[in-house]
């Protein structure tokens, strides 16, 4: 009898040390293709000079081909300052200053002055999306990714022209 139950507690250890090990994959994957859709993203938003329709298309297109579908809010508040950003559906047209909404990622357009006090350029943060979710549980925990472009000196961005 002693030793069923000594080899039972053993057997309940290998299994939680695979379950936290299993966990800790699955998140770190999680965690690189999220990395990997803001690149993705950045890298498009520089190429076409902005957020524009073009831009817009071919991020689609991408996020189609590596079968990214995590979905968050956006937060409209950056440094405590309110901005314009857009919420972008993969198959939706983009949602201009949402209140709330599931989107696949967020675009926030950031302006820079000069020390006279003009616009010279702008850049944006792109913020994604990726969560944790168990079979039973369903989503667990919802995590943000952002990162900006570099500045864009005359951007074209159609659906952040006007003003909040």
């Amino acid at each position: 009898m002693r030793e069923a139950i000594g080899s039972s507690w053993l057997m309940v250890i290998v299994l939680t040390f695979v379950a936290l090990f299993s966990g800790y994959l699955a998140f770190s994957i999680n965690y690189s293709k999220a990395f990997k859709v803001k690149d993705g993203i950045i890298d498009r938003i520089e190429k076409h000079n902005g957020p524009n329709s073009d831009a817009l298309d071919d991020i689609s297109e991408y996020l189609q081909q590596i079968g990214y579908n995590s979905r968050g809010s956006c937060d409209r508040t950056l440094d405590g300052f309110e901005m314009n950003y857009i919420g972008v559906n993969r198959n939706n047209p983009p949602v201009k200053n949402p209140e709330s909404g599931n989107f696949n990622y967020c675009i926030q357009r950031i302006d820079s002055f000069n020390p006279a006090g003009q616009m010279t350029a702008a850049y944006y943060r792109v913020v994604v999306f990726f969560s944790l979710s168990l079979p039973i549980l369903d989503q667990v925990a919802s995590y943000t990714i952002s990162g900006e472009t570099i500045n864009i000196n005359f951007p074209e961005d159609d659906y952040m022209r006007q003003t909040i």
